[in-house]
């Protein structure tokens, strides 16, 4: 029996990541700048390009992360941090009216986090997404928590310092205090630029004091990083773990595991995944 498809998108703040889906594996992807400024309906609009570039004969379904709190049922988007025209829309009514196929929609973080549960042997598992933002999200024995909104997860949001964990613990930490990207200080760092260790240094600190606030709520028995600043692992690291000598319960940071995202398509995959978990509960109560 040949094997379905779904169309599956990772939508950032500044890229989108679109792929194919079948048989448990991305099949082909396309990463491509996405411009956060754009109006609802012509991102919608570019949405749908995307998919109808990719999705194939076989293709039954869309599911897709976005940086927001979600209506998982409804499909609802709302209050999208970087995407600013994205305050309430209805992105499943609309794509499945513009594609004939339904679609599923969920938090990016949550798809992010969902795909790297699937190949832990953790129950209770932590995904943090450092990119534009600061994003969690959470597997608590072995299933999704979401919140009753969708808004588990939105650490990026909490106040920290003179601002929220946003601009200590993302990209922006760097381009605002440093003034430069994070990937070019990582590329100094490297060469033994010491402004640019000090960055790497300064990061992992704030970044102990998020990971800080998800032990004392979630208490989670491994940390998965993932997204563009995660690529710097190496260079932020050992200050995260000095600074979290500092935390109350000694016993959490022994057995804690913090871990670099070792998957390609984490979100991808995660995706379609909560698309297939969602169909097969509608399944079971429909019997």
């Amino acid at each position: 029996m040949k094997q379905s498809s779904i169309v599956v998108i990772d939508l950032g703040g500044t890229k989108i990541n679109v792929g194919l889906y079948r048989a448990g594996a991305i099949v082909q992807q396309n990463i491509q700048p996405f411009n956060a400024e754009l109006k609802v309906q012509e991102s919608i609009q570019f949405l749908v390009e995307q998919i109808k570039k990719t999705k194939v004969d076989d293709t039954v379904a869309i599911a897709i992360g976005v940086p927001s709190i979600v209506d998982v049922e409804l499909g609802v988007v709302y209050n999208a941090v970087n995407i600013k025209a994205w305050q309430q829309v209805a992105l499943k009514k609309e794509l499945e009216q513009l594609t004939n196929l339904p679609v599923y929609v969920n938090n990016d973080v949550n798809c992010f986090t969902k795909g790297e549960h699937s190949v832990q042997c953790f129950q209770n598992v932590v995904g943090l997404c450092l990119g534009t933002g600061l994003g969690a999200g959470f597997v608590i024995r072995n299933q999704i928590y979401t919140g009753a909104n969708c808004c588990a997860g939105e650490l990026g949001s909490v106040q920290y310092l003179n601002s929220t964990f946003d601009s200590y613990c993302s990209g922006r930490f760097f381009t605002d205090n440093f003034g430069e990207c994070g990937a070019d200080l990582a590329m100094k760092a490297s060469e033994g630029d010491q402004k640019a260790k000090e960055a790497f240094k300064q990061f992992g600190q704030h970044l102990a004091s998020a990971i800080s606030h998800v032990l004392l709520l979630i208490d989670p028995q491994i940390i998965i990083l993932g997204g563009s600043v995660a690529k710097s692992y190496d260079l932020f690291i050992d200050s995260v773990w000095l600074h979290l000598k500092d935390f109350p319960y000694p016993n959490v940071i022994k057995n804690l595991v913090i871990e670099k995202s070792q998957q390609q398509h984490s979100a991808l995959i995660g995706a379609a995944q909560l698309y297939l978990d969602s169909t097969e509960q509608q399944t079971c109560i429909a019997g």
